[in-house]
């Protein structure tokens, strides 16, 4: 920008100069540039000249200039007074029209060409009674055949400071004109739009919260500078409005220039409070207002003086945001590089300025407009740096409210499920039996609803991932209706589940994200049902080579809802209206985790829905293709939990009674010893004292936490005794901490008897001679044959005898991954190594295990707690143990033949 201004000011000295009041451009071409009437003007002071007028004393004088910069018979002159000046212009022979462009004098002027008055702004005259001031620019079209340009103007000045002419007169070809004074005035439009919306804008971020003042100061300092723009230099707004008197206008220029420098001074100090010194602030924001008080009670001739001393105060302003950035940017500082650079560009464009105030150079005009328009949008970076870190820091503050919150929500539901689940197994009454089943009812519908504020936390974070396995549609959609069926059967609702032959057997997807989705969508399609039934209808929608795209249609003969409701439904916290809540119970949360996890796969979900007819939720989500596998059925068969096998000595680190209590309550009737530590600190004593097959430890506890204590017994004592975290805290962070630290695993409250039974399980394994009986009977209720593996393989009795071998080989392993798992409470992994022992099974005809995997899944894939699920799991991994004898059998059987 500094060399185009030094260019164009090159330019300007190589232009042709007037020489006593004649200017000669007979030789120029209009076509390649303008010209800049200066020079030497006749001159006649205190003379308001009119064309045809008898010629009176004059004298040469340089035009452009102030009077106070002027001499009269050698006598320095005043800035107030009125003057004539003339000037002969020899034009050369042309065809395109030329034009003259006028700026703003001060403060009024009236101009002649060849003896008619061609422009006018204000009204000069000689007094000041009779004197209007005005400023704008204007564009005069000269006579299309003069050779000759015979220009008077009078000026006129009685009510500013600075008194004559500061801007030259410019003729040029009027295209060029017009296009210059056009696009001039699209810039400085442009400009004004962007600063108005700007200023809006942050305006508008501020009214939300009313505490970060950096967005409220910037975004008025961008509307009041706005004015600036448009009311200053070119004057377009008085184009637009030329009736605007000026006084008003004076002092919308002179006001809008100290109020702004003023908010940047508090915008500044607000934006960097430790790196900005209060004292300097608040004085450099006090002398502006003075000044603009000025601008309201001193008449413009008085107002306009003080310019020039506030612009040296201006340019020392911007120096010291200068340094403020610099010191912020090396103590790094968000956004700070960025208002660096930024009042860099802003201290460039005021000194072009500043120079063409004193006229001192013209700068080039779009470089002007670059210099703001990069100037706002770096204050604007800062500021979206300023309130991405915000936002930053409010998702770290939701995430630990979270934690917090599952913690300070989990730590009694542990209690209470813990407490009822020991109730059951004692005498009771079958009254007290019903009470303690609506307890444990209860603390698992409340625990649902902490998982779903968890599940919406996991996804809203990021931390939710999916997992793309294979699985198979119409046995999971089955293992749906099934599970739902009794729901169904009690409000006498017909339950359909009609699915498309067309899709193929086998998909890759999620199938637990899946399930959670239609059982959500399927469980309210039910309970907002009183009478007619529920209709599940699953059709393939596209296809490719590769993928396929499924439609899910759940429709129901229910309450329905208004159209008005429908756009909201999604949304968290959200049903349908107040009522709804009050009648059907819920959060709200369903639904719009639903949508989130068809999102996630790459799907969508909407809903069409008619008030007292019913509702109809459509949702496509896109699979792959999976190699077919074996289709099983359902089955759902419970088990009850039991010892370990044999006694440990366990010690219990927990500072919350009731949770001492559950734990003690726990282990005890599972056979175990315990002993209590309140803390870390009275942990590491105990351990000081006695030898401990395992430790419970609890995080958040006062005078040492479960962190401390547990790297104290891992460095200080050296004890490699295994460490089980207890804690309500169910985030991932919370679980790769306790790692971190040196616990062995994790155990979330609330946990039940069988989460603790497997880790026990896990972490002090157990002799042959103690180790539970199998259960033999599980084997006998398949019917163990090898003609599916044979019908498989062809008859080719090597290749089923080498099947039968990897089988033998790969199932303890993946026993034992499932028993590992289980103590990881891991149902990802199990999901996992039961899906991929399906079809090997239903090969040595194990029916019963293959309907106990199906149930499995069905109950995996429903979100089912772990605990519940355990049962079940091991009466299938007792019935695997059980038949791999046989199947050895089986072996050598087939070797021998």
């Amino acid at each position: 920008m500094l060399l185009s201004t030094s260019v164009l000011t090159g330019q300007a000295q190589q232009q042709p100069i007037a020489h006593q009041g004649i200017l000669d451009l007979r030789s120029i071409h209009f076509s390649q540039q303008n010209i800049d009437l200066r020079g030497q003007w006749k001159w006649y002071w205190n003379q308001l000249r009119f064309p045809n007028e008898p010629e009176a004393p004059f004298e040469y004088v340089t035009f452009p200039q102030l009077w106070t910069s002027s001499t009269w018979h050698k006598a320095a002159l005043a800035n107030q007074g009125f003057a004539t000046y003339g000037l002969t212009v020899l034009l050369p022979p042309r065809s395109d029209s030329l034009m003259l462009e006028v700026p703003d004098q001060y403060t009024s002027y009236r101009l002649f060409v060849n003896g008619r008055r061609v422009a006018q702004d204000g009204s000069p005259a000689s007094t000041k009674a009779a004197t209007i001031p005005y400023w704008s620019t204007q564009l005069i079209r000269l006579p299309a055949l003069s050779d000759t340009l015979q220009l008077l103007l009078q000026i006129a000045n009685f009510q500013h400071a600075k008194g004559g002419s500061a801007k030259a007169i410019r003729v040029g070809e009027a295209k060029r004109l017009e296009a210059e004074r056009a696009t001039d005035g699209a810039l400085n439009l442009f400009l004004t739009g962007c600063l108005v919306m700007t200023g809006l804008f942050f305006l508008g971020l501020f009214g939300f919260s009313r505490t970060d003042w950096p967005m409220f100061y910037f975004g008025l300092f961008s509307l009041i500078y706005s004015y600036r723009i448009v009311g200053t230099d070119q004057y377009v707004l008085h184009t637009l409005l030329p009736y605007l008197p000026w006084g008003l206008t004076i002092r919308l220029e002179y006001g809008s220039l100290y109020l702004a420098v003023a908010v940047f001074v508090l915008y500044t100090q607000s934006l960097y409070p430790k790196d900005t010194h209060p004292l300097i602030t608040r004085a450099m924001s006090w002398v502006c207002f003075a000044f603009s008080v000025t601008v309201l009670v001193l008449p413009p001739m008085l107002f306009t003086w003080l310019m020039e001393p506030f612009l040296g105060l201006m340019i020392a302003y911007i120096g010291y945001a200068l340094y403020v950035y610099w010191i912020a940017a090396r103590r790094h500082r968000p956004g700070a590089r960025y208002a660096l650079m930024s009042t860099g560009l802003l201290l460039i464009v005021f000194g072009l300025i500043l120079s063409q105030y004193f006229g001192l150079s013209t700068p080039i005009k779009i470089s002007l407009f670059f210099g703001y328009l990069s100037f706002f949008f770096l204050q604007s970076l800062v500021l979206l740096f300023r309130f991405d870190l915000a936002l930053t820091q409010a998702r770290l503050t939701e995430k630990q409210f979270l934690a917090n919150m599952s913690h300070e929500i989990r730590t009694p539901l542990n209690a209470i499920l813990g407490f009822s689940d020991l109730l059951h197994t004692t005498a009771l009454t079958q009254e007290q039996q019903e009470f303690v089943s609506y307890i444990g009812t209860a603390g698992k519908n409340l625990l649902t609803i902490v998982n779903d504020i968890l599940d919406i936390a996991k996804i809203e974070s990021g931390m939710f991932t999916l997992e793309i396995i294979p699985f198979s549609l119409p046995s999971l959609v089955d293992s749906i209706r099934t599970m739902l069926h009794t729901a169904a059967s009690d409000k006498k609702l017909s339950l359909t589940v009609a699915v498309d032959p067309g899709i193929p057997p086998i998909l890759l997807g999620d199938p637990t994200r899946l399930t959670q989705i239609l059982l959500n969508l399927m469980s309210n399609a039910i309970k907002f049902t009183q009478q007619g039934g529920v209709q599940v209808r699953i059709e393939k929608s596209q296809q490719t080579l590769t993928t396929v795209r499924v439609r899910f249609i759940i429709q129901d003969t229910g309450i329905g809802m208004s159209a008005d409701e429908l756009p909201y439904i999604f949304e968290r916290f959200r049903q349908a209206n107040d009522s709804t809540t009050r009648q059907y119970g819920g959060t709200g949360l369903g639904l719009s985790i639903v949508r989130s996890l068809t999102k996630l796969q790459g799907g969508w979900v909407k809903v069409n829905s008619t008030l007292g007819k019913g509702s109809c939720f459509t949702l496509e989500i896109p699979y792959k293709f999976a190699p077919d596998s074996a289709s099983l059925s359902a089955s759902n068969p419970s088990l009850t939990w039991g010892a370990t096998g044999h006694s440990l000595n366990i010690l219990v680190v927990e500072d919350n009674l009731m949770n001492q209590r559950l734990a003690l309550g726990v282990l005890a009737r599972l056979g175990h010893t315990a002993q209590l530590a309140e803390n870390g600190q009275q942990a590491i004593d105990r351990l000081g004292e006695t030898t401990f097959d395992l430790i419970l430890m609890d995080i958040q506890m006062p005078i040492m936490d479960g962190y401390m204590a547990t790297r104290q017994i891992r460095t200080v004592l050296g004890s490699q005794t295994p460490i089980i975290a207890m804690t309500a805290h169910a985030l991932a962070s919370e679980r790769e901490q306790c790692l971190q630290a040196g616990m062995n695993d994790f155990l979330p409250k609330p946990f039940q008897s069988a989460d603790l039974q497997q880790l026990l399980r896990k972490y002090v394994p157990f002799s042959a001679s103690e180790a539970p009986s199998l259960d033999s009977s599980s084997a006998s209720e398949s019917q163990l044959s090898i003609d599916l593996l044979l019908d498989v393989t062809g008859g080719d009795k090597e290749f089923a005898l080498e099947m039968v071998d990897l089988f033998l080989t790969q199932t303890p392993v993946q026993i034992e991954q499932i028993r590992q798992a289980i103590a990881a409470h891991d149902p990802l992994t199990i999901s996992r190594v039961i899906h991929t022992q399906k079809a090997a099974i239903s090969l040595f005809g194990l029916s019963e295990e293959s309907r106990q995997i199906q149930a499995l899944e069905s109950q995996l894939a429903a979100d089912t707690s772990l605990p519940d699920i355990v049962p079940l799991l091991e009466r299938y991994l007792r019935a695997i143990e059980a038949a791999l004898p046989a199947i050895r059998q089986l072996s050598s059987t087939l070797m021998n033949s």
